[in-house]
């Protein structure tokens, strides 16, 4: 589920949610536009380069039973003021759609754990890479720009230096650019984590500029 980002709700990027209908009964859902509008199709708010979209669902478990929201955005790669109001925005939105139940949320925050959006983030979620039970696999960081490295710094790794040294942008050791997320509300259980450095069989080319993460959480 989910629309795209442009005016006429069917072009352009989305930021979609996919999930198993088998598993899952979608109770409601929805698309916001990250702007002083956010009803409004199409808009790009606070200085922002592009339009950006937050898709949401609300899913019950049907195995379990348990209700829980899920949210996921891109926010914008220019504006630093775009995504720290887009951000702001979607933790007002996730409050009131959430409806007390659990929420996951994810995306690409084009933002570094230190730095000002993933903060506000941090003050009501937990970073599930921060909350897993049994040490993250894979590299630090999940921006590559298609830059291929042999000998990844491994989030592991990078968890054990301070928090500025691992989120320089230019530094010794480079660890990378870290900025795509999974965060889930405070108490949900985070089995395992993981970063996908895979790349084209016997090449050295990324299916995408950014590496996948990956998380097993138990509500």
């Amino acid at each position: 589920m989910g629309e795209h980002r442009g005016a006429d709700r069917k072009s352009d990027e989305a930021s979609p949610v996919f999930y198993r209908k088998a598993r899952f009964e979608e109770l409601k859902s929805g698309t916001f536009w990250l702007s002083e509008t956010p009803e409004v199709p199409g808009r790009k708010g606070w200085g922002a380069a592009c339009p950006r979209v937050c898709s949401w669902v609300w899913l019950t478990d049907r195995t379990s039973g348990r209700t829980f929201c899920f949210a996921n955005t891109h926010t914008d790669h220019v504006s630093a003021l775009a995504r720290k109001e887009g951000m702001l925005l979607i933790i007002r939105r996730m409050k009131a759609f959430g409806g007390g139940a659990p929420i996951v949320f994810t995306g690409d925050h084009n933002c570094r754990e230190n730095e000002e959006p993933a903060q506000a983030v941090s003050k009501i979620l937990a970073n599930a890479l921060f909350a897993t039970e049994t040490p993250p696999a894979g590299p630090w960081r999940t921006f590559t720009g298609w830059a291929y490295r042999a000998d990844e710094i491994s989030a592991a790794t990078a968890l054990a230096l301070p928090v500025e040294t691992r989120n320089a942008r230019m530094g010794s050791p480079d660890c990378g650019p870290r900025i795509d997320y999974i965060y889930v509300t405070p108490g949900v259980r985070v089995k395992d984590y993981a970063t996908h450095a895979d790349t084209r069989s016997g090449t050295t080319l990324y299916p995408s500029d950014h590496f996948p993460v990956t998380a097993t959480v138990e509500l």
